[in-house]
C-alpha cells in the first residue's frame, strides 16, 4: 500500500509539472522548470513514472525540445511502457524532434506493439523531417499483423512524411486488402493525397480504389468514392462506377459518390440525370453534394 501511495504521489507530481498555463510561452522559465522536472522523472526507478513522464512531455509540445536526447535514450528502456511514453513525448515535440527520426524508425520494429504504435504516430507528428523513416513505415504497415492501430498510423504517416510515391503508393494499395476496415479506410485517404500531389505516379491506384467501392465497410466505400474524384478530367472511365455508388445504402457513400462525380468535372456530364435524382435524396448531405456536383459538371 505504501508503495502504491508513493507511486501515485510521484505520478501526480509528474502530471502536474506537465500542465502549463494558457498564457505561458513555451520558453518561459516556468515551462522550462516543468521540463526539467519531467527530465528528472525520466530517471525515476519506477517504470510507471518514467513512462508517464514521457507522455507528460508530449503535452509540453515544442517547448520540450531540450528533452529530445533524453527521450531518444528512453526508447531503449527495458520496459515497453517507458519506450511508448518516450515515443509519445517525441511526437508531441513535433518537427523539432527531427534528430530522433532514426531511433523512432528502429522503434517501429520494437517487440511490443505499444512502442511501435507511438513511434508511428510520432513520425506522423514530426512530418516531412521524418521522410528517412518511410521504408520502416512501409515495412511495419505490411508486417505488423497484430497491431491494427499501428498499421493505421503507418498508413496515415506515409503522405505526412512525404514518402516518395514510388515507395508509398504500392504499399497503400496492398493495405486496401487489410483485415481491418480502419486500416483500409486510412489507406484510401492517403492514396487520395497522393492522387492529388503526384497523379502520374499514383494513377496505378485507381483500379484498386474502384474495387474498394464494393468494400464491406461503408467508410471505406465512401472514402474511395471521394478519392476517385482526384482523377479529374482523366477519370471519364470512372463515371459508371461512381453512378452505381450513388445508390449505396449508406448516405456517406452516396454523398461521397456525388462529390467524386463533381470533382471529375465536365467528363461526368453523362451522370447529370443520376445526380438530379440524388439531389432529391432523403439525406440532406447527399442532396447538397449532388447539387454542387451538378453545378461543377455543367461548368
Amino acid at each position: 500500500m505504501r508503495r502504491a501511495a508513493s507511486w501515485l504521489s510521484t505520478l501526480a507530481l509528474v502530471l502536474f509539472a506537465a500542465v502549463p498555463t494558457h498564457s505561458e510561452p513555451a520558453d518561459a522559465p516556468e515551462s522550462q522548470e516543468r521540463v526539467a522536472a519531467l527530465l528528472r522523472a525520466l530517471s525515476d526507478p519506477d517504470p510507471g513514472v518514467r513512462g508517464a513522464a514521457g507522455k507528460a512531455l508530449r503535452e509540453m509540445g515544442p517547448g520540450a525540445r531540450d528533452a529530445v536526447p533524453w527521450l531518444v535514450q528512453a526508447l531503449d528502456d527495458p520496459h515497453p511502457g517507458v519506450r511508448a511514453g518516450a515515443a509519445a513525448g517525441l511526437g508531441g515535440i513535433g518537427p523539432d524532434a527531427r534528430d530522433a527520426v532514426p531511433a523512432l524508425a528502429r522503434t517501429l520494429g520494437d517487440p511490443h506493439r505499444f512502442p511501435r504504435s507511438w513511434a508511428a504516430m510520432a513520425l506522423y507528428d514530426i512530418g516531412p523531417e521524418a521522410a528517412p523513416a518511410a521504408p520502416a513505415l512501409v515495412a511495419m504497415l505490411a508486417r505488423d499483423r497484430e497491431n491494427l492501430r499501428g498499421r493505421s498510423w503507418c498508413a496515415s504517416a506515409l503522405p505526412r512524411v512525404e514518402a516518395e510515391p514510388e515507395l508509398a503508393v504500392p504499399a497503400l494499395i496492398a493495405a486496401l486488402g487489410d483485415s481491418s476496415e480502419e486500416v483500409r479506410a486510412v489507406a484510401v485517404l492517403s492514396l487520395e493525397i497522393y492522387l492529388e500531389r503526384a497523379p502520374e505516379a499514383a494513377t496505378q491506384a485507381l483500379p484498386a480504389l474502384v474495387r474498394s467501392l464494393h468494400d464491406s465497410h461503408w467508410k471505406v466505400r465512401g472514402n474511395a468514392a471521394c478519392a476517385l474524384g482526384e482523377a479529374g478530367a482523366e477519370g471519364g472511365w470512372l463515371v459508371s462506377d461512381l453512378v452505381v455508388a450513388l445508390s449505396d445504402p449508406a448516405p456517406y457513400v452516396r454523398g461521397c459518390a456525388a462529390g467524386g462525380l463533381g470533382e471529375l468535372g465536365p467528363v461526368a456530364a453523362r451522370a447529370a440525370g443520376d445526380l438530379r435524382r440524388a439531389a432529391e435524396d432523403g439525406d440532406a448531405h447527399v442532396r447538397e453534394r449532388a447539387r454542387r456536383a451538378l453545378a461543377r459538371i455543367s461548368g
